[in-house]
């Protein structure tokens, strides 16, 4: 039996006409870059239409930063991903316990 489909049109619709990145599309719809892939050959299938996301062609990235010895480590896709560029400056601030907040300066 086939697994039901999550898809909803009108709300990558949205995400998309926000103007949100790839990464953030997947992690507001709970889901990995084959599924948006999916959901966006379907949407423009819908729609007749061409929507282009910014980070569609970039490699995914996998997994969440971990703590390590080293320190942590933000991959420059993860960053990319989420609007920032190289030679960005950053203030860091944890608001609450367990939750880190990076803000361009």
């Amino acid at each position: 039996m086939p697994r039901e489909s999550n898809f909803d049109a009108v709300k990558l619709r949205a995400l998309i006409t926000e103007g949100k990145s790839a990464q953030q599309i997947m992690d507001a719809l709970g889901v990995k870059k084959p599924m948006l892939k999916t959901y966006l050959a379907r949407l423009m299938m819908l729609d007749e239409k061409f929507y282009k996301i910014a980070g569609m062609d970039g490699r995914a990235v996998s997994g969440s930063p971990v703590f390590k010895k080293t320190g942590l480590h933000l991959g420059a896709t993860l960053l990319k991903n989420y609007g920032f560029s190289e030679g960005d400056a950053f203030r860091v601030s944890a608001p609450e316990a367990g939750k880190i907040v990076l803000e361009k300066v």
